[in-house]
Parts: C-alpha cells; sequence; structure tokens
C-alpha cells in the first residue's frame, strides 16, 4: 500500500463533498487530526461519525482503528526518513527578520501546497465559471483584502460578480441570494461573527458556500460545501496572508484559460474605461 498521505490525496479516489471535507481536515494537520478520537476528526471536518467510517473503508480500511494504525507506520517512517534526519535542527537566527520571514513564507507555500485537493481546485472553477449563477465575496477586517482582490479579478473574467460589504446594506444583498449561487466566504482565526451570519443566510438560500480559512476548527466548517485552508502561523507576532494570497492568484491562474472569449471582454472593458476617461477630461 502506498503511503497514507498519497492515498488520500490520490486524483482518482472518488470521494463524495463530505469524504473531500473530512481529507481537508486530516491534511490541515496532518497527521494529528486523525489521531484523536473520531468524534474530534468529525467535528473538525463539520461532517458526522459515519461518512468518516465510510471513508475508511473506501480507503481500504476494516475500521476507524486500522486506519490510525496506518497514520501512525506513516508517521514513523516519516521520522525515520533520510530527509527528516538530515534536516537542520536549529531555527534560523533572527538576527535578519526580513530575510527570516521571507524564507518561512516559502516554507508555508510549500505546505500549502501539500494541503491543495485538486479536486477541490476543479469543481471551485466549474462553479466560478458557471454565469448561469452569480458570485459573491466576502472578507473580515483583514480578509476583505483577499475578498477584494479576488473579486475585481473575477470581474475581468466574467459578469455577476459582487461584493458583501460588512454595512447596512449587506442582509438586503443576502437576502436576494439565490439557488446555486456561489458565495465565496473569507475568514480565518479570530473568526468574525459577521462571516459565521453570511455562510448561514447563504445556506438558507440554498447557494454554495466556499470558505477560505486556516487549517484550525473554524466555526464556517461546518456550513461550507468547499474548503480551501491555508497555513496562517508567521515568522512575526502577526498571522500572514501570504498563502492565502498565493491560493487566490493560483486560482485566477486556473480560471482564466478556460474563459472563453476573453481577450474581446477585456478589450471591450478597456474601451469603456477610455472612454470614460476621455470623457471626464473634457468635463474638467
Amino acid at each position: 500500500m502506498p503511503p497514507l498521505r498519497d492515498l488520500i490525496t490520490d486524483p482518482g479516489l472518488d470521494l463524495t463533498p463530505s469524504e473531500r471535507k473530512v481529507v481537508r481536515a486530516l491534511l490541515d494537520q496532518y497527521p494529528r487530526n486523525g489521531l484523536g478520537p473520531m468524534a474530534r476528526l468529525a467535528e473538525h471536518a463539520g461532517v458526522s461519525d459515519p461518512t468518516i467510517v465510510r471513508l475508511v473503508k473506501k480507503l481500504g480500511f476494516g475500521g476507524y482503528a486500522d486506519f490510525q494504525d496506518a497514520l501512525l507506520s506513516d508517521m514513523d517512517h516519516r521520522l525515520r526518513s533520510p530527509r527528516t534526519l538530515l534536516q537542520p535542527r536549529s531555527q534560523q537566527k533572527s538576527d535578519d527578520p526580513w530575510s527570516h520571514y521571507l524564507n518561512h513564507s516559502h516554507g508555508l507555500l510549500v505546505e500549502t501546497q501539500a494541503l491543495t485537493q485538486p479536486e477541490d481546485v476543479r469543481i471551485l472553477a466549474d462553479w466560478l465559471l458557471d454565469t448561469r449563477h452569480q458570485v459573491h465575496c466576502f472578507g473580515g477586517r483583514f480578509s476583505s483584502l483577499m475578498a477584494t482582490y479576488l473579486l475585481n479579478h473575477l470581474r475581468l473574467l466574467r459578469p455577476g460578480c459582487f461584493a458583501l460589504e460588512d454595512n447596512a446594506q449587506l442582509p438586503d444583498r443576502l437576502f436576494d441570494l439565490q439557488r446555486q449561487d456561489v458565495v465565496l466566504v473569507f475568514d480565518y482565526r479570530r473568526y468574525q461573527t459577521q462571516a459565521l451570519r453570511v455562510a448561514s443566510a447563504a445556506k438558507q438560500n440554498n447557494a454554495r458556500v466556499v470558505l477560505f480559512t486556516d487549517i484550525y476548527a473554524s466555526p464556517l466548517r461546518e456550513l461550507a460545501d468547499l474548503i480551501i485552508s491555508a497555513p496562517v502561523e508567521s515568522a512575526s507576532p502577526f498571522d500572514t496572508m501570504v498563502p492565502a494570497l498565493a491560493q487566490v492568484e493560483a486560482l485566477i491562474a486556473s480560471l482564466t484559460p478556460r474563459c472563453p472569449n476573453l481577450a474581446e471582454r477585456l478589450e471591450g472593458i478597456d474601451a469603456m474605461r477610455n472612454d470614460f476617461d476621455t470623457h471626464l477630461l473634457e468635463d474638467k
């Protein structure tokens, strides 16, 4: 049998949306999240215990205990591997915070890639490129940067993309959500109550909720149809958005080649912008 981590990330594995949530929870803090009680893993993934039982059987294990034995074996193999044994024992000195931070960020990007499930990326791209349904973006105090950045690019790629802003009009916008609309919620630790309200309202309207979050126990996980998670621990006292921004840009790069007539759309937008700029100068 291949290493367990390779097994659960096999693109050929036919998983249900709930089972993908379990895989996401396992990858978030591998292998720790799978070494505790089944109920704790289920809570972290936002699924029921039977979902985990079905997944471990689909992976070829007789039960959760056998699955945990495989986790322990995989961890033991990794700890004994030459690559691990040859890694430096001491952390880089912090007398050069600039370089230390950038080096640490590079490591976080490698970790973020290991968290990626290709099937999640494919599904998300399909949802975002389906112009029959609108796309709405919401972010918190800091994560609104990610939401706005993605939204500005999505508006170039397709029509029907809107911001869900934390203001007096937010309830009105949430009330108008339609079935199968896509609601992208960016919410990282120090989770915001308003993000929970947005996700709850979206589910009530049968919209699809995509959660961009950290690798911890976000209260929105149970409501999300799809979860894109990233590490946030940084080499400074503040959490980092570097991995999250990289995920947003990777998503944009994945969408762009699949947009039909994109060149014509961008030319039309540029022409209209130039027309507005010309009239603005004339008015002055």
